[in-house]
């Protein structure tokens, strides 16, 4: 491994991880995976890839050891996990993740249920910067914008559907731009 190439330890599960670690995967970085268990989608996709992984279904009993080396770059994907503070001190560009709402609203994991329940005619998704509070940290910025896009609810929708069909592509592209403007790829 060479320390001219971006280091990013992605913190992910399901379709969303497991897309974010292929597609990153193809890109001129080091690139390892914290997932939930080994059972996870994501973690398939890191051993099919031969790519360096772990599974911790508890990110607070996360070591420095568990990973090969120390991250330029956090990146969360569909973790649902709060991550140790030291982890994002330590990080050197600190840790950024994906949320499917148009932060600051709909914070919390129900966020699609929620924004369905509220009646509202579009949602989207935001990656943002990673803090102690929640889905709380402020929206990264892009080339041009900050990393936020919006996307309309269909009368037909539910939170599955609406999930698989933008939100989740939503996020693997918010993402993979957000790593790109991070590490100047």
């Amino acid at each position: 491994m060479s320390n001219d190439r971006p280091r990013i330890a992605l913190f992910a599960s399901s379709w969303l991880g497991a897309e974010v670690l292929t597609r990153l995967a193809a890109k001129p970085l080091d690139l390892a995976l914290v997932a939930p268990s080994a059972e996870d989608r994501a973690a398939r996709a890191a051993e099919a890839l031969g790519l360096p992984w772990t599974a911790k279904p508890d990110p607070v009993a996360l070591m420095a050891t568990d990973l090969p080396w120390r991250p330029d770059l956090v990146v969360c994907a569909h973790s649902f996990r709060i991550l140790p503070g030291w982890l994002l001190r330590w990080s050197r560009r600190g840790g950024i993740g994906y949320h499917p709402s148009l932060l600051p609203a709909f914070r919390g994991r129900h966020a699609v249920r929620d924004a369905l329940a509220a009646g509202v005619s579009e949602t989207g998704g935001t990656v943002y910067r990673l803090t102690d509070q929640i889905d709380g940290g402020p929206p990264v910025m892009g080339r041009l914008t900050p990393l936020q896009r919006p996307v309309q609810i269909h009368p037909e929708d539910t939170p599955a559907t609406l999930w698989r069909r933008a939100l989740a592509p939503l996020g693997v592209d918010l993402l993979l731009e957000a790593v790109e403007v991070e590490t100047g790829l």
